[in-house]
């Protein structure tokens, strides 16, 4: 695979991976009625200044038209841009400033203050990418700041993948401190990867990796809420924080049963058997758990690269029985990474989403659902590893906790999205509401955990 050269083009067009988010933001507001949004929550201490926020965003946001451009075919045909030529006709990005109210008993904000709603709603909110409508941002103070603030900086979800949103939140505060200027953007910010080779052998690779994915329809997965449906979509996302103690004895279980380079693999492991447990608890038959790892293509030279969604997927299918021990699971998950590696499913990967740039989401999004029977997958997973290293203040206040909510549609209606604060593990469950009741939500937890910690098999028989 190779880069283009790092000069911002006009317009500027959209990954393959854009695309693909696109299609889903087309089919999450027509089926769900909302986009397919992600999310950055921040958790400081005294000291914020909102205002200082809102001047340094507006100033960044006028340097990189990119942040409020709409989204278009040119001429209504042909692959997707970013009119960076009519940003000036769409809305700044707002800050929208709210004043929280902590529980009872509690003096100060910290882990134990439930996210606030308005968090919540704005993640189940509409955004216009045809209106350049594609960032927000919302501050809530709890008695003026002075107990502490949250921020959540919400986004479609094409615009910034997860390492773009915390490069993006460098540099607010960098420009914030003066330490950088608006338009100082990092090396490589306009490169892209691309598949070496012909059209014909591009597209084979492409057939290919539709093929794969494909295969997987001999054991259909089958979500928790089930194929897609006219719902409304009602995400809720509670975060789960581990000590430092017990943060560090999942990083070293990790390490020693997926291994230095692969972690993540251990995190979803345990992810599909939370998953397992609730069907089991229900009595219900996963068929397979079919789940999409993203892989980081940031050319070499742009890994602080922002906008953008600068990913490959990887396609994992394990059947239940390979899921009922953990060890057994990672060891599989694993030797499906090795294969898809040297079967070249990245660069399959990155071809097949190319040449779906020129596909009408509709039917984007339909061919992705086709083969599983209107499932997309069964659900969504992330670890992101560590969160903002060595970033301990923004925009004046010190950052007590961090970490990413990104959407899930109504069909999975689950995500486990988990990374690393200072060494504290974060677990976001983001699910639609409705989706799982108490005992199951209770069932999930218990499993994920014991599976982290070491703690007992949890509720798998």
């Amino acid at each position: 695979m190779s880069g283009t050269p790092s000069v911002r083009p006009t317009p500027v067009p959209l990954t393959g991976a854009d695309c693909f988010l696109r299609a889903f933001d087309g089919e999450t507001r027509r089926v769900n009625g909302s986009s397919h949004l992600s999310q950055l929550v921040l958790r400081l201490g005294p000291g914020f200044d909102p205002e200082k926020l809102r001047r340094v965003l507006h100033e960044f946001v006028r340097a990189n038209p990119i942040t409020r451009s709409p989204i278009k075919r040119p001429f209504g045909i042909g692959p997707p841009v970013y009119r960076v030529d009519q940003a000036d006709r769409s809305r700044l990005p707002p800050v929208n400033v709210h004043e929280g109210k902590l529980p009872p008993g509690v003096p100060t904000l910290t882990d134990v203050v439930p996210l606030p709603a308005v968090f919540r709603e704005r993640l189940n909110a509409t955004f216009s990418a045809v209106r350049g409508e594609l960032l927000e941002v919302d501050v809530v103070q709890y008695e003026g700041g002075s107990l502490g603030t949250d921020v959540a900086f919400t986004w479609l979800h094409l615009l910034f993948d997860g390492s773009g949103s915390e490069n993006f939140v460098r540099l607010l505060d960098a420009c914030a401190r003066g330490a950088k200027g608006p338009q100082d953007l990092p090396a490589g910010e306009w490169e892209t990867t691309q598949v070496a080779g012909t059209a014909g052998e591009r597209g084979a690779k492409a057939r290919a990796w539709q093929a794969h994915v494909e295969s997987f329809a001999a054991n259909v997965p089958h979500s928790l809420t089930g194929p897609s449906r006219r719902a409304r979509q009602a995400l809720t996302a509670p975060v789960y924080t581990l000590d430092i103690d017990a943060s560090s004895r999942v990083v070293e279980r990790a390490k020693e049963r997926a291994g230095f380079l692969t972690p993540m693999l251990f995190y979803l492991a345990a992810s599909v058997r939370a998953h397992l447990a609730v069907f089991e608890r229900r009595g219900t038959d996963p068929g397979s758990f079919v789940v999409p790892l993203p892989v980081n293509l940031r050319p070499k030279g742009a890994e602080g690269a922002v906008f953008r969604t600068r990913v490959s997927m990887m396609w994992f299918q394990v059947l239940p029985e390979a899921a009922r021990d953990l060890d057994t699971l990672v060891d599989e998950l694993k030797r499906q990474r090795r294969d898809m590696i040297k079967g070249g499913a990245i660069e399959n990967g990155v071809a097949a989403m190319d040449w779906a740039r020129y596909a009408p989401s509709r039917v984007y999004a339909t061919m992705a659902r086709r083969s599983f029977g209107g499932e997309l997958c069964s659900f969504f997973f992330a670890f992101t590893g560590d969160f903002l290293p060595g970033l301990e203040v923004f925009v004046g206040a010190p950052i007590l906790n961090g970490f990413h909510v990104p959407s899930v549609p109504a069909s999975p209606g689950s995500g486990a999205i988990m990374s690393l604060r200072e060494g504290r593990l974060n677990v976001a469950h983001v699910h639609q509401e409705g989706a799982l009741d108490e005992a199951e939500l209770a069932c999930f937890r218990d499993q994920l955990f014991a599976d982290l910690l070491g703690e007992g098999q949890g509720n798998l028989s």
